[in-house]
């Protein structure tokens, strides 16, 4: 079994990073254009206040319910009802989504002024029309969640996986030839026709799975009523990040126009760095979890699933943190430093980034922990702790903010994963046990030592690069390249002469990636 996931998750992963990099390119784009002026400060808010605000209610609800109740229908009653199910829920969503984007619209003036209030009257308009205009994509968002779902729950996840590169494709074709015709309301409405498509790319497959659309909504079923008692706890115990960056919007919103830019941009290279490998691994095992979870005979393989995803989590994000921290300024000036983004945004965003990059780990940690207790059908866990971190959370933001500015916005998110993520670990512990033993502990000595020798390798070959060539495009490509590389084959070299079971299990099965 664990060499099948290790194929999926590359599979997944190559497809993650082909829609991450698209991503990238679109946000590099729209960097060109648009810099970190009004305009982008307006547009970043009005998307992010929508889906934000999706996290908060039903993202969470739809992945964190739907495949467990799903996998568990299936197991108890068969596909046909399972199917069934599957069509009553996403109705519902699709209704309940339609009523609060109308709700959005209606209301998007105070909504504005609660979650970014700070803004000055030129910006405050803009990002008032803009959030009517692209409130409706919480309705494609949560479908798109749902068929995700659904796929993922019959083991198809690569088609999932590649939704959101033909959205980005979408956005970059609007932004290369017709911004200057329409400028950012125009992106604004193709932004609602890139999320469309991806729930259209999704049906196909959907339909060879199993599943038929039939207008019926019945909130008397059992199934939908199970989802709902799960749901209201697990929207509160995952709302903790999208709170979070809601609070950092309304902090930012006073720091000046161009601080929610320049705080999106960071975020967004964080997420895209970080984002490959941790929804890669959160979206295979999730599934899986559900199904050992339901069989009490399967409790030892549950755990040593667990631990691999955790495992896994470790072995990527330590070095991909550190990594990210000593390129980080090259990064932002190679990817954004163009048009009308400028040096200066540079040296905000790189600086922001550092104290994003510090919360890697944590991130992953919570992505896998939640999925642990949400297979279990645990909610009243993730629920106390979600609580209290929305608490410290709010504080952080307050506190670190009046010290460091927009920087410490960034360490108030970092240092939540961190915490959130070690106390959802110390809880699973508690009641699963065996997840955390002194094998753990030796594992995570070896990566913090190989990580180490990386990051000395990587800084000798900067030093020698920098002494070498002068200071430019050339020399930053390079660097990175040459950087990169290096580190990559030290960290498993090292990894190879500690026997490390993960990097063994990626040699034996590359051959395999087709």
């Amino acid at each position: 079994m664990q060499e099948k996931i290790v194929r999926t998750f590359s599979i997944v992963v190559l497809i993650t990073i082909i829609s991450k990099v698209l991503g990238l390119l679109r946000d590099i784009v729209f960097a060109y254009y648009f810099g970190t002026g009004y305009e982008a400060t307006a547009y970043f808010t009005a998307i992010r206040i929508p889906t934000q605000l999706l996290d908060i209610g039903l993202s969470a609800a739809i992945t964190a319910t739907f495949i467990p109740v799903f996998n568990k229908v299936m197991f108890k009653s068969g596909k046909d009802i399972a199917n069934s199910f599957a069509n009553n829920f996403i109705n519902i969503i699709a209704v309940i989504t339609t009523l609060i984007s109308v709700l959005g619209i209606i209301f998007a003036e105070p909504i504005v002024e609660l979650l970014a209030g700070g803004f000055d009257g030129k910006t405050f308009a803009l990002t008032v029309d803009l959030i009517r205009i692209t409130f409706p994509m919480i309705i494609f968002t949560a479908v798109a969640f749902s068929f995700v779902g659904f796929l993922q729950s019959h083991n198809e996840f690569k088609i999932p996986a590649m939704i959101s590169a033909i959205s980005n494709i979408a956005i970059i074709v609007y932004l290369i030839i017709f911004h200057e015709m329409f400028g950012i309301y125009g992106l604004s409405i193709f932004m609602l026709i890139a999320w469309s498509l991806q729930v259209i790319i999704q049906i196909p497959y959907a339909l060879k799975k199993g599943y038929r659309f039939k207008w019926k909504i019945n909130f008397k079923d059992e199934n939908i009523k199970n989802v709902f008692k799960l749901a209201i706890p697990i929207i509160i115990s995952t709302s903790v990040i999208p709170i979070n960056i809601l609070v950092s919007t309304r902090i930012a919103s006073g720091m000046g126009d161009e601080a929610v830019a320049i705080l999106e941009y960071g975020y967004k290279l964080f997420l895209v760095a970080v984002g490959v490998f941790v929804y890669a691994i959160g979206n295979i095992i999730f599934p899986e979890f559900s199904r050992l979870s339901i069989d009490k005979e399967k409790k030892n393989e549950f755990i040593q699933l667990i631990k691999r995803g955790l495992r896994g989590m470790v072995f990527i994000l330590i070095p991909f943190t550190i990594g990210f921290i000593l390129y980080r300024t090259d990064l932002v000036s190679l990817l954004y430093e163009h048009g009308e983004f400028d040096s200066v945004s540079t040296m905000l965003t790189s600086n922001v980034l550092f104290y994003y990059a510090i919360g890697m780990l944590g991130f992953g940690f919570v992505e896998i922990m939640n999925k642990v207790f949400y297979a279990k059908q645990d909610t009243k866990t993730p629920v106390i702790v979600g609580v209290i971190m929305i608490c410290i959370n709010i504080v952080l933001c307050i506190v670190l903010s009046n010290i460091l500015g927009l920087n410490g916005l960034a360490l108030a998110t970092s240092c939540t994963f961190l915490l959130h993520g070690l106390i959802l670990l110390i809880c699973a512990n508690v009641q699963i046990k065996n997840i955390l033993d002194m094998n753990s502990v030796k594992y995570v000595i070896k990566i913090l030592l190989a990580t180490v020798l990386m990051a000395m390798s990587v800084i000798l070959v900067n030093n020698m690069i920098g002494q070498i060539l002068l200071s430019g495009v050339i020399e930053q490509i390079i660097k990175l390249i040459t950087g990169t590389v290096i580190g990559i084959l030290v960290y498993f070299v090292i990894l190879d002469m500690f026997e490390i079971e993960e990097l063994k299990m990626l040699k034996k099965n590359k051959k395999k990636i087709k």
